[in-house]
Parts: C-alpha cells; structure tokens; sequence
C-alpha cells in the first residue's frame, strides 16, 4: 500500500485522473462501466437519481442495513418504504419485498448484510416483473470473486477504513447499461461533461462547458484509488483471513446455549463481519464486559422502520425484533487467536 500510494505522489496527480481510470477498469473487465466516486453513499446517490423518475417513485429497502443506503435515496427525491427481513440471515426478504411491491415502486435495493450474498436471482425477478431498477449495496461484500457479471442494474461499492479494500474512503458505482454513463459522469463532476484531468492533458486547457444538468463533486482521487487497487490485489487473500476468524468464532462459540448464536454465513460471504445474537436483556451486559477490558463492540443495525424520516413502525416486526440483540464482534485482520479465545470467553461468562 505504502508502494502504491507513493508512486501516485510521485506521478505529481492526486485528484481524479489515471489511478482511479484503471480502479474503474478493473471492475469493467466483466462487462458495464463504472465510475469511482467519493464514497459508497455517493455511488447510492447517484444510483438514486438514475433511477429516479416521477416524484411520487418509491424504493424498497431492506430495514436491517446502514443508514447511508435509505438517505441517499431519500436524498435524491425517493420515499423510502422498509422492507422486513428474512429471520436467520436478516438478508431482505423477497416475500416481503414481493408483498410490499406498488404501482410507484421504482427500485428496489440489496444489500449484502455483513458481507452475505443476498437473494439476487430471486430479487432479478421481482425487479424484471414490475419494471423496476434492482440496485446492489455492495459495502460489505466486493464481488469480483465471483464468475460473472452483478445481477443487479446498478452496484454500490464502499472502499471505507474498515471494508475489504480499504483506501481511508471512498466508493465505486458500476452500471450494465451503457447509456446511464454520460448523465453518471455529469452528475458526478459539477454537471459538465469534461474533469480537470481530461482538461490539463492539454496545454492550452480548453474553457469549462456548461450543461443544463445539475451536479455534485463526487468523484474519488487518484491517492485513494492506488490504496484500494493495492487492497484489490490482495482481495482473495485477506478474504481467506476473513474467512478463519469467522470460523474461529463460530467453534469458540459453539455450545449449547439455545440462548446465543453467531449469524450463519455461506461460503460465498466476504466474511466481513462476526454478529453475535444474544437475549435483548443481556447485550449491554456482555457489551460492558468486553469493554472493561477494553475489547470494543458495535451495533449493526438498528431497523429502519423505526428510523424519524423513514418511520414505519410495526411493518418490519422481524427486523424490530431481531435488532434488540444483535452484538458485532471484532474482526479486524491480524486478529489473535488467543484474543480471539479472550473474547469468546467473556462473552459466556456474561452470559452465564
């Protein structure tokens, strides 16, 4: 990383340009566009405003995600309904995406919660019958490790501190539909169709061009993308790192209180993180063991549905429930088994 990031100093470019062409190149190599951007929550709001059309378009959203993926639509004019979640995995629920499908639903989202796949092939359906946009919160799970193409029309990638390819921040929208590109890379850049890199490669930079269309600075910089590139090329590797903390967990955690369970994850999962389920009465006590000796805990996610500006309370009863007791464990690489055992044993004596 340290490599990369110095060679694109040296270069004498930061801002967007060649690094964050060739980061976009390499989710291109299995087909569609793509277009690097500030963060995740960018790539969803651009997301939104492609697929936006009538000012009375709704989109679906799952209730158990971060609320980056709700306000962007929000954001860029969508009213956001929460849809209820599929109790093992807290994946969206195609049933319940089915059922809360209306004449004004314009996109639907899935999110790859914790860095599980979710339900695509079943989703493409509900999206391709109703003639909405099926849109990918791909956050915690980046796909290139698959065969094939995305599924969805649009994806959202999130190169944050704390994701699979970290480059401090920053964020990837992909798109299967060639014709979006242009109106992507205007909203995206202030509205105008060419960006200080394409204009210094001249001489004589020739004058800004003005549109009609509005815009946001929203683009990534070329520091940034070198760090996500060298991250890329390490993906398979830190994936399988990953993947044995997850399965340390799992065996650490493995005893027989009905009580207390680790959420299942596939063998296709970025293993990104390990979200513990415990009684609602107990989290904040195992929350305040861990952190007296200093082992740091979070809460993904509280539901949507009891968020002020998305509120629909009682619509999502499993993801209400379900939240209550939800505890993610550290998972950061380089995590030590012995931690790893500390851990697990405070978490049981809590408990017990």
């Amino acid at each position: 990383m340290k490599r990369a990031a110095q060679r694109c100093l040296a270069s004498g470019w930061m801002g967007y340009g060649p690094t964050c062409h060739s980061l976009e190149a390499d989710f291109t190599a299995r087909g569609g566009w793509a277009l690097s951007t500030a963060n995740c929550t960018a790539a969803l709001y651009l997301a939104a405003l492609l697929s936006h059309k009538e000012d009375t378009d709704e989109v679906l959203v799952p209730a158990v995600t971060f609320v980056s993926t709700a306000m962007a639509f929000r954001s860029a004019g969508f009213s956001v309904r929460p849809v209820d979640v599929d109790p093992e995995t807290l994946l969206v629920s195609p049933l319940s995406v089915k059922n809360a499908i209306a004449p004004n639903t314009r996109a639907i989202v899935a999110v790859h919660l914790y860095g599980q796949r979710a339900p695509m092939e079943e989703l493409r359906k509900l999206a391709d019958a109703t003639d909405s946009f099926l849109i990918e919160d791909c956050a915690h799970r980046i796909d290139l490790l698959d065969q094939g193409p995305p599924v969805g029309d649009l994806c959202c990638y999130s190169f944050n501190a704390v994701k699979e390819c970290p480059g401090g921040e920053g964020g990837l929208l992909w798109g299967r539909d060639f014709d979006l590109e242009p109106r992507a890379r205007s909203l995206s850049n202030l509205g105008m169709s060419t960006d200080p890199y394409s204009r210094s490669r001249l001489a004589v930079h020739p004058d800004y061009l003005f549109s009609h269309n509005i815009g946001l600075k929203l683009r990534l910089n070329d520091l940034s993308a070198s760090l996500v590139r060298a991250s890329l090329a390490e993906l398979q590797e830190t994936r399988e790192q990953r993947r044995e903390i997850a399965q340390r967990y799992h065996h650490l955690l493995a005893v027989t209180k009905p009580e207390i369970s680790l959420l299942p994850v596939s063998s296709d999962s970025s293993w990104l993180m390990n979200v513990l389920r415990v009684p609602a009465s107990a989290r904040d006590v195992v929350r305040n063991r861990l952190g007296a000796e200093g082992i740091g805990t979070s809460f993904h996610y509280p539901s949507l549905s009891s968020h002020p500006l998305f509120n629909r309370v009682g619509t999502c009863p499993t993801a209400e429930a379900t939240a209550e007791g939800l505890l993610t464990l550290p998972s950061f690489l380089g995590l030590d088994i012995m931690i790893q055992r500390k851990i697990c044993s405070r978490v049981l004596d809590a408990l017990a």
